[in-house]
């Protein structure tokens, strides 16, 4: 693999980490206020709340944008091996790319529950976040399923 997948790779982990990290330091922060702790949404800084929405803007932009270019039924970012890569490496690619999305949706499905659904009022930024969630990744599917909402068929 060449320095500039494996940079682009190291990025986008990072970002997924911080994300992550952000999602769940917003979680417990609602399940505090909601259990009548000693904690309020103020404890979710503002500079947490633009990083929250940045950096989940940016994992889910390259979520759809990869799944947009990948074949149903195949590895995301496989194209970026070339054909005589080795099985592990192949392999390990399909496992970085498994648990990316799987963090993804875990991460995005418990914003969009706990925060959206269940404690709307609490912290605004969780619940924009999961709201928002919810329609990237039904773009995400749309992606990868190839499926053009705007094309009918007369049936």
């Amino acid at each position: 693999m060449s320095t500039r997948v494996l940079f682009g790779g190291a990025v986008a982990l990072i970002l997924l980490a911080l994300y992550v990290y952000l999602v769940f330091h917003g979680l417990l922060i609602v399940r505090c206020v909601t259990a009548g702790g000693d904690c309020t949404a103020a404890d979710f800084k503002q500079t947490m709340a633009a990083a929250l929405a940045m950096i989940g803007g940016l994992v889910s932009a390259l979520v759809i944008a990869e799944l947009s270019v990948t074949e149903p039924g195949k590895t995301p970012a496989a194209r970026v091996l070339s054909a005589d890569s080795s099985t592990a490496a192949k392999s390990g690619l399909k496992v970085v790319a498994f648990v990316y999305l799987a963090v993804w949706l875990a991460t995005g499905l418990a914003a969009f529950v706990f925060a959206s659904l269940q404690h709307p009022e609490t912290l605004q930024p969780l619940t924009d976040l999961g709201q928002s969630w919810l329609g990237l990744a039904v773009a995400a599917a749309y992606a990868y399923l190839g499926i053009d909402p705007s094309r009918r068929t007369n049936g």
